[in-house]
């Protein structure tokens, strides 16, 4: 689902254009099916101009995006389907190669995770710190989300992952990567700009 954060640009270009690219050149992806609200669907075409390949689809969606549908009517002939977040545009290669290949060995649904650094306190009602939450059991998850598709089809609403929790289907995960953070701010926008000048250097 393409939000608002995956049309701003980044190094010259929205993060949608780099995330589609990753996707289409990680070897681990068949097809890549955009899906957008109406009210965007013209921007995120705009955004793909470039990206010439007949295995990018561009689907219109009401905002209330019922995943269960989708995979039946868009990806009824895949086994794997990966849910992705365009603005995560440098979730290196081979996250997504380790997503699938943890569902393709038999995990219903794969995660890439990381681990928490930060102390995470429980807050009551009246803003009164209740509790410490133990972070070595705690991980923050990114992109691509994968399900074998026939899994993602029994799990209707606009959550797929949270469903398959809430139904006790288990959610394996696999090792993120720091470059696979979400870019929502320009702190974040800030702090990937000096990661990947570092990478250069």
């Amino acid at each position: 689902m393409t939000g608002r954060e995956g049309l701003v640009p980044f190094y010259g270009e929205p993060a949608l254009t780099r995330a589609v690219g990753g996707l289409l050149n990680s070897g681990s992806v068949d097809q890549v099916v955009i899906v957008t609200p109406p009210n965007r669907s013209a921007a995120c075409a705009a955004a793909l101009h470039t990206v010439r390949n007949a295995r990018l689809h561009l689907s219109s969606r009401g905002a209330d995006l019922d995943w269960s549908a989708l995979a039946a009517e868009v990806c009824r002939d895949a086994e794997i389907v990966l849910i992705h977040d365009p603005a995560r545009p440098f979730t290196p290669a081979t996250v997504l190669d380790a997503v699938v290949r943890e569902v393709r060995a038999g995990a219903p649904v794969a995660v890439p995770v990381q681990p928490v650094t930060d102390t995470i306190k429980a807050i009551g009602s009246a803003g009164v710190v209740s509790g410490t939450h133990d972070r070595t059991t705690l991980r923050s998850t990114q992109a691509p989300c994968g399900f074998r598709a026939e899994v993602l089809r029994e799990l209707p609403g606009t959550d797929p992952l949270g469903a398959a929790v809430g139904r006790g289907v288990p959610v394996r995960t696999v090792p993120g990567h720091v470059r696979g953070m979400r870019l929502s701010t320009p702190f974040d926008r800030t702090v990937m700009a000096a990661l990947l000048a570092e990478e250069t250097t």
